[in-house]
């Protein structure tokens, strides 16, 4: 089984707004739903659980992107 590809090499050109995100400057959800949804799949494939609410889904989003940039 492959690795998957880690979320900085896999949205590296969005790297910026993602940065955004996790910084609260901007809210991803709104700013780039098509990004967002991407994002939020990315995470669903890395066996993340979310919620079904579209608020707290966000939240976790924001952690994971967080803890997924700190690590880079």
């Amino acid at each position: 089984r492959q690795m998957t590809r880690s979320l900085v090499d896999k949205f590296h050109k969005h790297l910026p707004l993602l940065e955004q995100t996790v910084r609260r400057e901007c809210d991803l959800d709104h700013s780039n739903p098509k990004l967002y949804r991407k994002v939020y799949r990315y995470f669903k494939g890395q066996g993340v659980e979310f919620y079904g609410n579209p608020d707290d889904d966000y939240e976790l989003i924001v952690e994971e992107l967080e803890s997924e940039l700190k690590k880079s």
